[in-house]
C-alpha cells in the first residue's frame, strides 16, 4: 500500500456552524418499535424506494412510503460472499452499478476488526466482496461507519486528483464502475476513497470536518458528513476544491431535531416545492422509533 497524504488533517474541526438550511421542524417517520435498536446507515434508490442497514443482526431493509411515514417493504438478513457471518453493516448505498455496504467486522467475531465493502444483489449472500486497505488500526466497533458514491463524472469535471497529486482518471482503474467509493471511519472522522476493482484501491483520504462521522451522501455536487450526539448532530458540506475535497459550510442539526444517536442520514433526489426530503436514522430508537424526516431546501 502506497503512502497516503493527509488532507487538511490538521483542520479536524469546521469550525461555527450555521442554521440547518431547511425546516426547523423534524417528525418520526416509522411505526412505532418497527426496526428496534442498530438502524444504521440509509440511502435514497428513487423519491419513493429507501435502502436501510441494521448492523446486528445483520439486516437489510427495503422501504416504500406509507401516509406520512415509511414502511417495510422487503427485508432480509445478510451474509459475506460465503453465505457465512453476520456482517456488522454500518452503511449503505444505492448506485447506478449496485447496492452497496460498509461493514466494521463479523459480528460472530466481534473483536476483530474486519473493514469492508460488500455489494448485494437480491439474495442473502454478497456478491462481491472488499477488504479495505489502508485504515488505521482502530476498535473493532469504530471502523466503517459511513459510505457514499462519487460520480466519474463530477470528479473529473472538478478536478480531482488523488494522493500524490495526480488528476484523477478513471480509464486508470479498468473495472471499477462509474465511480469511486468514500467510507467514513467513525473513529478519526476521516474519510477513505476507493475505487472497487478486484481489489480495493485506496485513491486518497480527506477530513470531514468532525471527530468522528456517521454517514456520507453525494447530493448536489457536494458530499454531506454527519456526526451523532457526539458532535450535537451537526453536518458538513465538502466540495472539491483544489484538487481536494474541502469543507465548504457546517451545520446544525434542525432545531427540532432530538440530539440522539443519529447514524444514518438521506437526500431524496427529488425537489418538490422547493424542499428535498431528508431521512436520519437513530441506532437506540429512541421513544420507539428509529427514523425520523425533515426538509432540506434545494440547492443547499
Amino acid at each position: 500500500m502506497f503512502a497516503v497524504v493527509a488532507l487538511g488533517m490538521m483542520a479536524a474541526s469546521a469550525g461555527a456552524a450555521t442554521t440547518w438550511p431547511g425546516d426547523s421542524a423534524t417528525k418520526t417517520a416509522d411505526g412505532t418499535n418497527v426496526f428496534g435498536t442498530n438502524l444504521s446507515g440509509l440511502s435514497f434508490e428513487s423519491p419513493n424506494v429507501v435502502w436501510a442497514v441494521k448492523n446486528g443482526p445483520s439486516t437489510l431493509y427495503r422501504l416504500v412510503p406509507s401516509g406520512s411515514t415509511w414502511k417495510v417493504d422487503q427485508k432480509r438478513s445478510l451474509k459475506f460472499k460465503d453465505g457465512q457471518g453476520d456482517p456488522d453493516a454500518e452503511g449503505v448505498v444505492f448506485t447506478p452499478d449496485g447496492l452497496f455496504v460498509a461493514v466494521e467486522r463479523d459480528n460472530n467475531n466481534g473483536d476483530t476488526s474486519s473493514p469492508m465493502i460488500l455489494k448485494y444483489g437480491t439474495g442473502s449472500a454478497a456478491t462481491a466482496e472488499w477488504a479495505l486497505g489502508g485504515m488505521p488500526e482502530v476498535d473493532p466497533n469504530d471502523g466503517p461507519e459511513a459510505i457514499s458514491w462519487l460520480p466519474d463524472s463530477y470528479l473529473t469535471s472538478n478536478g480531482f486528483k488523488d494522493s500524490s497529486g495526480k488528476t484523477y482518471n478513471p480509464a486508470d482503474y479498468p473495472g471499477h464502475g462509474s465511480g469511486l467509493f468514500a467510507v467514513g471511519l467513525e473513529a478519526t472522522g476521516e474519510v477513505y476513497v476507493y475505487a472497487l476493482q478486484g481489489t480495493a484501491k485506496l485513491i486518497t483520504k480527506f477530513a470531514s470536518g468532525h471527530k468522528q462521522v456517521m454517514d456520507l451522501e453525494f447530493d448536489g455536487g457536494k458530499l454531506w458528513a454527519v456526526c451523532d450526539n457526539n458532535c450535537s448532530g451537526r453536518s458538513t458540506t465538502l466540495t472539491v476544491s483544489g484538487g481536494n475535497f474541502k469543507v465548504s459550510a457546517t451545520y446544525d442539526r434542525p432545531s427540532k431535531l432530538p440530539n440522539v444517536n443519529l447514524e444514518g442520514f438521506a437526500i431524496s433526489p427529488s425537489c418538490v416545492n422547493g424542499k428535498k426530503t431528508v431521512l436520519w436514522s437513530d441506532d437506540d430508537n429512541t421513544s420507539g422509533h428509529a427514523l425520523r424526516s425533515g426538509s432540506l431546501r434545494c440547492g443547499a
